[in-house]
């Protein structure tokens, strides 16, 4: 069903391009060439600043270019005299709309249908914007932590964040956490693989300094 609502919209659309083409053709015949032409520059620039405006200011534009608004809007005045003057025209005016229209279906028929691209919102491309932004703090964080630090700064970055979590961080921080914590634990093997174990020994508990660090007098 929705296969055929998306067919049934690709036909009427391309009739009415193809009306309006026929309308376009005949406003060019009526008005001649060159006041057509400046029919359309005089639409076209008068359009296209209120379409840049109304896509900047409104978070769900219902349209993705300011500048295929103000042609269409350009061509759509121009199409109202040409329409009328094939309505004058009769059966033969109605006959080359006709035509145009079902040419234009046919070459919808034959072009691969595609799914239309969904334009996201200024409020979504404005979320994306932020969460990169807070991505890229969290990432230069991390890479400070790798690693200038001494064990017992790491030590201590450890129980800060065993801290952080018990108080309930949120998501994100808890992303960062424990990307702050593989880092450490890393280092902790690395650097002093046997109080490393006997730490893990001891269930890990929030101070691995008892473990890690040499005791006083060593």
């Amino acid at each position: 069903m929705k296969h055929l609502s998306r067919v049934a919209r690709r036909v009427g659309v391309a009739a009415g391009l193809g009306v309006g083409t026929a309308g376009a053709m005949a406003g060019v015949l009526l008005l001649g060439p060159l006041a057509a032409s400046i029919l359309l520059v005089v639409v076209f620039v008068l359009v296209w600043p209120l379409a840049s405006v109304v896509r900047h200011v409104t978070d769900d534009a219902p349209y993705g270019s300011a500048p295929l608004v103000a042609a269409t809007a350009a061509g759509a005045v121009l199409c109202l005299p040409g329409l009328v003057r094939l309505l004058a025209w009769g059966a033969l005016g109605l006959a080359a709309a006709l035509t145009l229209a079902l040419l234009f279906v046919l070459i919808d028929l034959v072009v691969p249908d595609r799914e239309p691209h969904v334009r996201p919102s200024r409020k979504q491309r404005r979320l994306e914007r932020l969460t990169d932004a807070r991505l890229a703090e969290d990432e230069r964080l991390i890479a400070s932590l790798q690693c200038p630090l001494t064990i017992a700064e790491l030590c201590g970055v450890w129980s800060e964040t065993a801290t952080q979590l018990a108080h309930g961080a949120g998501p994100r921080d808890r992303q960062a956490v424990a990307e702050v914590r593989r880092i450490c634990l890393d280092e902790f093997e690395r650097r002093n693989p046997d109080g490393f174990h006997r730490w893990l020994d001891a269930g890990a508990p929030a101070n691995p300094g008892r473990y890690l660090l040499p005791l006083p007098g060593e």
